[in-house]
């Protein structure tokens, strides 16, 4: 048993280590954490935020950008992101005691609740995201992948992107992995852009387009394997708020 433990450890530490190497270094990553305003102090907050952002956190690769949640779990809620960046930077990021200070005694006081302090890294490989297409209004689905199925989660989306790729859509598709285990089921999130709301009034032709592409009554095989892989999903509607952030919005 004690031979079968180190055998199990070794090839673990052996997966680790190539998965490492032979990642890119060039990657994106974005920090990202809710903030629940205190509803009396929402201008206040709105200044305190202002400005912090455009003092420390105007510059890449350390840029902050504010979105607020209209619709699910967080509705209301105020999502600072500071990117894109590496784990390396990360280590040089703004970390003055004038930087900790102005956070704490002129953001956090205006702040009732902080969650979801997390760590995405992008998806370029099953990803579709057109040049100029960067709109401020995102539907963000996130997925619980059950144990294991991750890998055909993956494959499903290889198959959605190249539908995206072929039909050149001009709306953006893009794919985020959490970097770090947690029990909030966040595992992979979907950030899909729209230039407006009108657009939920037009006609849906994805799945028709989906089966032009991968041949008829595919659609039903994606949602044979869909149900198979993921646990659960909403989604998350958010806008982009460029003054209260820093740097570009497209960053």
């Amino acid at each position: 048993m004690k031979k079968l433990s180190t055998v199990i450890i070794s090839i673990m530490c052996f997966v680790f280590f190539s998965f490492s190497q032979e990642e890119e270094t060039d990657y994106k990553m974005y920090q990202m954490i809710y903030l629940k305003p205190k509803t009396d102090k929402l201008k206040e907050l709105g200044e305190a935020m202002a400005n912090h952002n455009k003092t420390y956190h105007n510059e890449k690769p350390y840029t902050a950008h504010i979105w607020m949640a209209s619709t699910g779990p967080h509705t209301g809620e105020w999502v600072w992101v500071m990117g894109p960046l590496t784990y390396t930077e990360l280590d040089s990021r703004p970390d003055t005691e004038e930087h900790l200070a102005d956070w704490r005694d002129k953001v956090m006081p205006y702040v009732e609740d902080v969650s979801e302090g997390e760590y995405w890294k992008y998806d370029e490989k099953v990803s579709h995201s057109p040049e100029g297409a960067f709109s401020g209004k995102e539907i963000w689905s996130m997925y619980d992948i059950k144990p294991f199925e991750g890998y055909r989660f993956t494959a499903l989306l290889e198959k959605v992107v190249e539908v995206y790729k072929e039909k050149n859509y001009p709306n953006y598709f893009q794919v985020y992995r959490t970097q770090f285990s947690s029990a909030s089921g966040r595992d992979i999130a979907i950030a899909f852009g729209f230039k407006n709301w009108a657009f939920f009034d037009e006609e849906d032709n994805f799945w028709k387009d989906y089966e032009e592409v991968h041949g008829e009554g595919s659609k039903w095989k994606f949602f044979e394997e869909y149900r198979e892989v993921v646990e659960s999903t909403y989604d998350e509607v958010s806008v982009y708020v460029p003054e209260l952030s820093g740097g570009s919005d497209e960053e």
